[in-house]
């Protein structure tokens, strides 16, 4: 059985986010982030595997309306 939590997720239209005044308050945070990298081109590291164990975002600062119909 999954230990995960259910997620609400809605959308939001242009218009709404261009009257947020101040732009969004986003935070969050990772918990046991491991990452191997490899050389790439031109000695850029590139991502070649990863995992984590959680992650929380919160996104505030958007006044939604309430969900009709």
């Amino acid at each position: 059985m999954s230990n995960s939590s259910r997620m609400e997720t809605r959308e939001i239209a242009d218009a709404d986010l261009d009257s947020v005044a101040g732009g969004l308050s986003v935070s969050g945070s990772v918990d046991g982030l491991t990452a191997t990298f490899a050389q790439g081109p031109n000695g850029l590291p590139v991502l070649t595997s990863g995992s984590v164990k959680s992650v929380s975002i919160t996104v505030s600062d958007i006044s939604l309306s309430p969900v009709t119909g």
